[in-house]
């Protein structure tokens, strides 16, 4: 049911980052907190790195694997929804050693996956035409219990002809 508590993933670039270690202290904090007061039901951090290049051996690892996975889920959440994925960017990167090039994907300096029974339900930081939702917003609407409502309300909507399947239209 869409309206059980959360789990959450959050991915952050680095454990001891140089820059936005206080935010990301307090990130992790709340979310200890919404933790413990069962507002969701766990969390997890993953660390992704600088950047995940889809065409290295790396990628081909569990923890590289497990990064592509997430990202093209988060792609595909955002296209359903029609919300922009804020602050992830397609980099190349160039070979010291070899000269050739290849190109990475790079997380923002903090992600927050939002999953409700299984299913991928929101990703922060994202945006649509009115909203623009950071990972301390959606963390605020947890606390507040805004998000428990807006999923409960996404999950009573009435499906739109756009979300049909072919098959459910050709019945």
């Amino acid at each position: 049911m869409a309206g059980d508590r959360p789990r959450i993933e959050l991915f952050l670039r680095s454990l001891a980052p140089a820059t936005g270690r206080d935010g990301q202290e307090r990130i992790v904090e709340r979310l200890r907190t919404l933790d413990e007061e069962n507002v969701v039901r766990d969390f997890e951090v993953v660390l992704c790195g600088e950047c995940v290049c889809p065409q290295a051996a790396t990628a081909e690892t569990e923890p590289g694997e497990r990064l592509l996975t997430s990202y093209e889920a988060f792609e595909a959440w955002a296209d359903d929804r029609d919300r922009e994925l804020s602050g992830f960017e397609q980099r190349d990167t160039k070979s010291i050693l070899t000269g050739t090039t290849v190109t990475g994907i790079v997380f923002p300096r903090v992600v927050l996956a939002e999953y409700r029974d299984g299913d991928l339900t929101f990703v922060a930081p994202s945006a649509d035409d009115t909203e623009k939702t950071s990972v301390s917003d959606r963390l605020s609407a947890y606390e507040s219990g805004e998000a428990a409502e807006r999923a409960s309300d996404e999950a009573q909507r009435e499906p739109r002809a756009e979300d049909a399947t072919v098959d459910e239209v050709e019945e």
